[in-house]
C-alpha cells in the first residue's frame, strides 16, 4: 500500500508540480501566462518548490539504488532468463553468455 501511494505521489504530484514551477521560473512563459508564478505566491516561492520537488524527486531514486544494492544487483540479473524481454524478436535465441546467436532460416518443407 505505502509502495502504490508513493508512485501515486510522485507521477501525479511531484512531476507535475516540477513541471508547473519549472515553467512559472521561466520568464517567457510568465509574460503569456502569468497566473502561472500568480497561484504558486510569486517566483521566490516557484524556485523553492521546485528546489524541495528537486529534493524529494533525487530521494526517491536514492531509495530505489539503495533496494537495488540491497537485493544484490547480480543475483536479480541472474535470476532474468536470457532473452526474456524478447528483444531479439522471433526466431532468435540468446547463448547463456547473452550474446545473441541467429537461428537458420527456415528452408520449408
Amino acid at each position: 500500500m505505502l509502495q502504490r501511494l508513493t508512485y501515486l505521489l510522485v507521477i501525479f504530484v511531484l512531476f507535475p508540480s516540477m513541471i508547473w514551477t519549472g515553467l512559472a521560473m521561466s520568464m517567457g512563459f510568465t509574460s503569456a501566462f502569468p497566473l502561472t508564478v500568480r497561484l504558486l505566491g510569486g517566483q521566490q516561492t516557484a524556485r523553492s518548490l521546485h528546489f524541495l520537488v528537486t529534493i524529494l524527486l533525487v530521494l526517491f531514486l536514492l531509495v530505489h539504488l539503495l533496494m537495488v544494492i540491497v537485493a544484490g544487483f547480480r543475483n536479480r540479473m541472474r535470476a532474468i532468463p536470457p532473452d526474456a524481454s524478447g528483444l531479439y524478436g522471433p526466431g532468435r535465441n540468446a547463448d547463456l553468455r547473452g550474446a545473441a546467436t541467429v537461428d537458420p532460416p527456415f528452408e520449408g518443407p
